[in-house]
């Protein structure tokens, strides 16, 4: 009897918890995505997918730099998403120093008065909360970026809106720059780097990248393993110095030499640029997985591979499948930092600051695919706390 009795009490509380609990607010999410480049579209994905599989009946908004192929990226994730470019918008076509982008940005918000603006600005006003999704986008070397923290600091000065960054990396990072943002991230709601530099260098928690997310989601990640070859190729073609064309080349003919030449697989993050030292390969019948392949069917990794790469992204989830691989650092200051991040979590693969052809030997950590799927619970549980539900049965 005193059982039934609590558990009524129980019942009575849960039920008046959601007769008097406001509705969830629409939440706003913002990122990179759209252009397409795979790390930023895996994250943004990531990040819908949770919030469609937890959250379906909230209102969702992306602010992407294209919203027009993000509308088309994302069309299987969340039910009630809208994608507009407002945030990016508003930055790109105004001063790309932190201090008068501030300023502009707080006018356009508390006035309105701008017909550009006006409508995805109003929209925003009303948001419950404004994320800042992973990526290495903020950093010193896209200052143009940075009239969106204005934006997103003015909402909670001025409007009380919640506002987040996750898995940020800011580096590089240096000067009055630093103090700007180490200011600015000190008013979110919650801010978290994806390395330790980044979060030392701004004053945040340190935590991981957003894509381990997606090892939390129910969606299928891989490529089927019959369809993959086992050693692929993605040296980038954009952020490496003209000088080391010749060498990027060498490295690529040398690591196709050593499994077997025309079996070796080129993949691509951001097209066109990345067909640069994968093209005339392609064209004499390797085997290719353009973006929209893996974007539709999976990324082409597997336990036992070997990996030639440059790309974060292609690390982590080529890791986390069971790959072995050998990064080559295509900007010292970013890519390293990034590369780093990865390593001291446990990767086990081979970070190289030169180019030259040289000896190749691709390593692993047999534990990393675990890791990474632990790694994507905490990142969840950190989705489940900023994105709190009221109480349910």
């Amino acid at each position: 009897m005193a059982l039934s009795a609590a558990r009524a009490a129980t019942n009575l509380r849960r039920a008046a918890s959601r007769l008097f609990s406001a509705p969830q607010g629409p939440v706003y999410l913002v990122s990179a995505g759209g252009q397409p480049n795979f790390g930023d579209e895996f994250i943004t994905r990531s990040w819908l997918d949770w919030l469609a599989e937890h959250q379906p009946d909230r209102e969702v908004w992306l602010d992407t730099i294209e919203p027009g192929r993000a509308a088309h990226l994302f069309h299987d994730t969340h039910p009630r998403l809208r994608t507009t470019n407002t945030l990016w918008h508003m930055a790109h076509t105004g001063p790309a120093d932190p201090e008068p982008a501030g300023e502009r940005a707080g006018t356009l918000l508390r006035d309105l008065g701008s017909p550009r603006y006006d409508l995805g600005l109003r929209e925003l006003r009303r948001m419950e909360s404004v994320h800042l999704l992973g990526g290495g986008y903020m950093n010193e070397i896209w200052p143009e970026n940075f009239g969106v923290i204005a934006a997103m600091t003015t909402l909670k000065a001025d409007f009380g809106i919640r506002i987040y960054a996750t898995g940020q990396g800011f580096m590089p990072v240096s000067g009055d720059l630093r103090e700007r943002l180490a200011e600015q991230f000190a008013q979110f709601d919650y801010a978290e780097a994806r390395d330790a530099d980044s979060a030392d260098a701004v004053g945040v928690r340190a935590g991981v990248d957003d894509a381990f997310l997606a090892f939390a989601n129910s969606r299928e990640l891989y490529a089927a393993e019959e369809d993959v070859p086992d050693a692929m190729v993605l040296v980038q073609g954009d952020m490496f110095d003209d000088e080391d064309d010749s060498d990027l080349r060498d490295l690529v003919e040398a690591f196709r030499a050593q499994h077997g030449g025309s079996g070796v697989g080129f993949a691509e993050a951001i097209p066109p640029d990345d067909s640069k030292y994968a093209a005339e390969h392609i064209d004499e019948g390797a085997p290719f997985f353009p973006f929209v392949r893996m974007w539709d069917h999976g990324f082409p990794a597997k336990a036992g591979q070997d990996w030639l790469t440059s790309r974060f992204h292609f690390h982590l989830l080529a890791a986390a499948a069971g790959a072995r691989g050998t990064v080559v650092n295509a900007r010292s200051g970013y890519y390293d930092v990034k590369h780093g991040s990865l390593i001291a979590l446990g990767t086990g693969w081979t970070l190289r600051d030169d180019v030259d052809a040289g000896e190749l030997r691709a390593t692993s950590a047999a534990d990393f695919p675990a890791r990474a799927r632990l790694l994507g619970e905490e990142k969840s549980q950190l989705a489940a706390r900023l994105y709190a539900s009221p109480e349910r049965d």
